[in-house]
């Protein structure tokens, strides 16, 4: 008889623009591929010869059932955030103390701090949510108009969106969305995603030459595109209750 031999590998897949990452399992004894998503994320269980590429085409061809498991697993995970007055926000990389103020007092944000002005009949994490969103698409625009003279082809119209599973996108009209979530992040993580969308623009793929008009548009994109993934998670955890 012979050994039986195992092994687990951490590897990451790109699925349309969002960064996955994996524990590839590998055994003698297995004859069929399998998925798997708990607390622990996504795990794929394959036989012990397989091909990478026949690992990933299988997890791209699963897609919409891995993202529905992992955004089932981030809501459940929010039932954890303690909405309450002095709780930590994190903006731009920093952490925030939040302090609730009355609405006749105004929303302010200072180092360390936002003081937010919270009506009696509004839920607080509507509120906080409320404040991420506006100041969001603010603090993008204001990234955006840094990369305008670096481009072809501007974009359009440039929106927020609350996908669950991904930073941005772009589509053929030209219009830009950008996750409201990534405020959590710091700047140079915005600014690839960013980036990374406008390439889109000139390219609508995942080609070399896209990721060479990402490196045009941001040189430094690697580590950025790194701390992302290694810190998306948190920042996607973010939600209402």
């Amino acid at each position: 008889m012979s050994e039986l031999r195992r092994s687990a590998e951490p590897r990451s897949v790109n699925l349309h623009g969002q960064t996955v990452n994996y524990v590839l399992k590998r055994s003698s004894a297995r004859r069929t591929m399998a998925l798997q998503v708990s607390g622990s994320g996504l795990s794929v269980s394959v036989p012990w010869r397989l091909p990478v590429t026949e690992v990933e085409r299988f997890i791209v061809h699963k897609r919409d059932w891995i993202r529905s498991k992992l955004e089932q697993l981030q809501c459940r995970s929010v039932e954890t955030l303690d909405w309450r007055d002095g709780m930590a926000l994190a903006y731009l990389g920093r952490s925030l103390c939040l302090s609730v103020v009355a609405a006749t007092a105004p929303t302010l944000l200072s180092a360390g701090q936002l003081q937010l002005a919270v009506r009696p009949s509004m839920a607080l994490h509507k509120a906080v949510l409320g404040w991420y969103q506006c100041t969001a698409l603010a603090y993008f625009e204001t990234r955006l108009n840094v990369f305008l003279p670096l481009l072809k082809r501007p974009p359009t119209q440039l929106l927020l969106t609350n996908a669950r599973t991904r930073w941005g996108s772009c589509t053929r009209q030209g219009v830009i969305r950008l996750n409201w979530r990534l405020l959590q992040a710091d700047a140079q993580q915005i600014d690839y995603v960013l980036a990374h969308e406008l390439a889109h623009l000139a390219h609508l793929n995942h080609s070399a030459a896209f990721w060479r008009e990402v490196a045009r548009l941001y040189p430094d994109f690697a580590a950025a595109r790194q701390a992302l993934h290694e810190n998306g998670h948190c920042y996607q955890a973010l939600t209402g209750v």
